[in-house]
């Protein structure tokens, strides 16, 4: 007869091999697609299904939306000033991390590059992807890979179109604008902007001495994600 320490050891070794089998590793690639717009450094999340943001939302709102307001400020943060420290912040409470692993792409990814970085060790459980970084020379442009879900074997990719925060006027003055192009403010605390987030009209002309549409404005998709299971 088996006895019921018999039976612990035979579940826990269960377990722990199940545990071993969920663990993924991944990596992540991603290409500028554009000219001359330049990404800030990119955080990349694996996470539980769920959206961080959706077109229409109003990320000045920081009363309401996921994690009550506290996501809606994270994004403005980034594309406003490519600031991952609030969103960051959040990943690393003790209520949400762990059902996120998450890594951060160093330096600016300028057009026509790529950069690959490893998620290691994801669980399971955290089976979709997002992906953020604000994009240069703009006010408060930024690209999205939103809640995707990762591949459970060999590779996807995703097209990134370019999302505008809605949360600072786009003055194209690099008064107003961060980065080595322009070195301005990254936040405008008194201006509420559109009040909404939306697809991006690029750059328009506004201040073409500084920002050149010639030079700076895009097409869309401004991005390229390739996500590969490694194991």
């Amino acid at each position: 007869m088996v006895s019921s320490f018999q039976r612990i050891i035979v579940f826990l070794s269960f377990a722990a091999s199940y545990q071993l089998a969920v663990a993924a590793d991944y990596r992540v690639e991603i290409t500028n697609l554009t000219y001359k717009i330049a990404f800030t450094p990119r955080i990349v999340i694996a996470h539980v299904p769920v959206s961080l943001f959706a077109p229409g939302d109003n990320l000045n709102d920081t009363s309401t939306g996921l994690l009550n307001g506290q996501m809606n400020h994270a994004l403005s943060e980034i594309a406003e000033a490519g600031s991952l420290g609030p969103i960051m912040a959040i990943l690393d409470q003790e209520s949400v991390r762990n059902f996120v692993s998450y890594v951060v792409g160093s330096g600016l990814l300028v057009g026509g590059k790529k950069q690959s970085v490893e998620l290691l060790d994801v669980d399971d459980a955290q089976s979709h992807l997002s992906l953020f970084a604000m994009l240069l020379p703009t006010n408060d442009g930024f690209i999205a890979l939103n809640n995707m879900a990762l591949p459970q074997n060999g590779s996807v990719q995703y097209y990134l179109n370019a999302y505008d925060a809605g949360t600072e006027t786009n003055t194209e003055s690099c008064e107003d604008i961060p980065g080595p192009l322009c070195g301005g403010t990254g936040q405008s605390p008194n201006d509420a902007g559109e009040g909404f987030v939306h697809i991006h009209t690029g750059i328009r002309g506004l201040n073409p001495d500084e920002i050149d549409p010639a030079e700076y404005d895009w097409k869309n998709p401004v991005a390229v994600v390739t996500i590969t299971r490694m194991q």
